[in-house]
């Protein structure tokens, strides 16, 4: 089943006088064409699975993947999903724009490309919630759009470095080790980091320093 969240991103891209959605192209289905005839895809998940629509139809056509990440969420609970709310909170869980590289990985190999870009929207939303008797003992039954706080265009290979704060500018040799420490973030996510900026074009590979390969910007 669609998400409100898909849905409601779908229709606000493919506004506008000739902005349609659920349009077929080839084998193809797109969520939405916009108004100046480039295809919309809205991918709450991971990337990987748009990397075989994207190799066939990149050649030909100027798309945008319009990538949502939750910053906060606000999770209610239902008996039903169409029944009324029974209760909601605050999730204690905070996002950032800088976890898009976990799903980045997945189309790294396609970007940048003359033809994408790939929108990146920090969003609130609504987590609905009913109840189901396996663990964890609910199932999400459905995520709705709160607001959109911020957005980033990456369109290309040094764009990816306003994902990460101003001090982690590449500008200087660094290590994975070092971005872990600038961001605070676990190794396996840093890991992916490095290896985004540097299968794009946006960091080299310039010596290693015992095991660990040190980077410097290239774009």
């Amino acid at each position: 089943m669609e998400m409100s969240l898909h849905r409601a991103l779908k229709e606000r891209y493919a506004t506008g006088g000739d902005g349609r959605s659920e349009v077929v192209v080839g084998r193809f289905r797109v969520d939405a064409v916009d108004d100046m005839g480039r295809l919309i895809e809205v991918q709450s998940g991971p990337l990987g699975p748009l990397a075989g629509k994207l190799r066939r139809l990149l050649p030909d056509h100027r798309m945008r993947i319009v990538k949502p990440v939750v910053l906060t969420r606000r999770v209610v609970r239902k008996s039903r999903l169409d029944g009324p709310d029974l209760s909601s909170r605050r999730s204690p869980k905070r996002g950032a724009l800088l976890d898009v590289f976990d799903d980045l990985i997945g189309v790294v190999r396609l970007f940048p490309h003359s033809n994408l870009d790939i929108e990146v929207l920090g969003v609130t939303i609504d987590e609905v919630r009913v109840p189901r008797r396996r663990w964890p003992g609910y199932t999400i039954a459905d995520r709705r759009l709160g607001a959109i706080h911020e957005t980033t265009s990456l369109a290309s290979a040094g764009d990816l470095w306003a994902l990460l704060p101003a001090s982690c500018d590449g500008r200087q040799p660094f290590t994975t080790r070092d971005l872990a420490r600038q961001l605070d973030r676990p190794p396996w996510f840093v890991q992916r980091v490095a290896y985004c900026l540097r299968l794009t074009g946006a960091a080299r590979v310039v010596g290693k320093s015992g095991n660990r390969l040190i980077y410097l910007r290239d774009a």
